[in-house]
């Protein structure tokens, strides 16, 4: 006998989706205004709100509508702005809403969410490292993925892992004389490329340790075979 039971699809349903919009119109009361929901794939319905009303409507979202959890919290860099985006789910109703906060695009700030969703600590510290957006009032707002002298913020478009430089045309471009005497390369300004280097000192990638200086045999000789002593396995 097959006992394996059905998927449970009712966070997918239509009316289920059309419930929890109609109870997004507490909303509208926070916000001063109307604010569009939208019925997106994947059974979330999704909102935007103006940065200075989303405490409150955070706060309203968790004690009049029901979101107890706080689950995701992304930065996107739209180059004329910064949205920070929040996933919110309501587990008893089984529901799943996404609100969109638009940010200014060169100094990206919005109010932490860490007050009323405990869960924001590390996931907006991750949006603060990736993306740059700064969470006021976050208890402890610092990287936690890239070192702490990272310059920059590797999920904006801007960012760049080395400068950008200024090319000549390719040697096949010009001719033979000036291809082999080197010309078409002179007065270039040239970068030094950076293995996510960031910082004062090369690293393979952020948390590793540093080449040269940080090197254990540098400290301690292990692994150092003096030129007077015999290799290992080496015969005479």
């Amino acid at each position: 006998m097959d006992i394996a039971e059905k998927p449970l699809l009712v966070a997918f349903d239509r009316d289920h989706l059309a419930t929890l919009v109609s109870q997004l119109d507490v909303v509208d009361a926070v916000v001063g205004a109307p604010v569009a929901k939208q019925i997106m794939n994947g059974g979330i319905v999704g909102i935007e709100v103006p940065a200075a009303k989303l405490l409150e409507v955070a706060t309203m979202l968790r004690d009049k509508v029901g979101f107890e959890m706080l689950t995701c919290v992304t930065g996107v860099d739209f180059v004329d702005h910064v949205q920070s985006l929040y996933h919110l789910r309501g587990i008893a109703q089984n529901w799943l809403l996404q609100v969109r906060v638009r940010l200014d695009a060169d100094e990206p700030v919005v109010d932490s969410l860490y007050g009323i969703y405990p869960s924001a600590n590390w996931l907006e510290r991750e949006q603060y490292d990736l993306v740059g957006i700064t969470y006021r009032g976050h208890p402890d707002l610092r990287r936690i993925m890239l070192d702490d002298d990272f310059e920059g913020h590797p999920l904006r478009r801007d960012f760049r892992m080395t400068p950008l430089t200024l090319h000549d045309r390719a040697t096949t471009q010009v001719s033979a004389g000036r291809a082999i005497a080197g010309e078409q390369q002179e007065g270039q300004e040239r970068g030094a490329p950076k293995r996510l280097g960031q910082g004062s000192q090369e690293r393979l990638h952020p948390g590793k340790q540093t080449f040269g200086s940080a090197a254990v045999y540098l400290s301690t000789g292990q692994g150092v075979v003096e030129p007077t002593q015999k290799k290992p396995g080496k015969k005479k």
